[in-house]
């Protein structure tokens, strides 16, 4: 099982938006990582655009690549 370590500062997208609005943001900036839930890795979130915060597991997070092909 592959374990997904993010830190601060890094951008990532949620992998899976079942349920969520179209209005939540794409892209969100990693603030914090969380105690685990269950044994699974946890990140306090945030779009700087709208404000938008929020928790999501790490394994619902990925990062944002930062060479875009064309």
């Amino acid at each position: 099982m592959s374990k997904n370590v993010f830190t601060k500062g890094q951008q990532v997208t949620l992998q899976s938006r079942v349920g969520l609005s179209p209005r939540t943001p794409r892209e969100f900036t990693v603030l914090m990582r969380l105690p685990d839930n269950q044994g699974k890795a946890q990140y306090r979130i945030r779009n700087e655009e709208q404000g938008h915060e929020r928790v999501e597991q790490g394994s619902n997070l990925e990062l944002v690549s930062s060479v875009s092909n064309a």
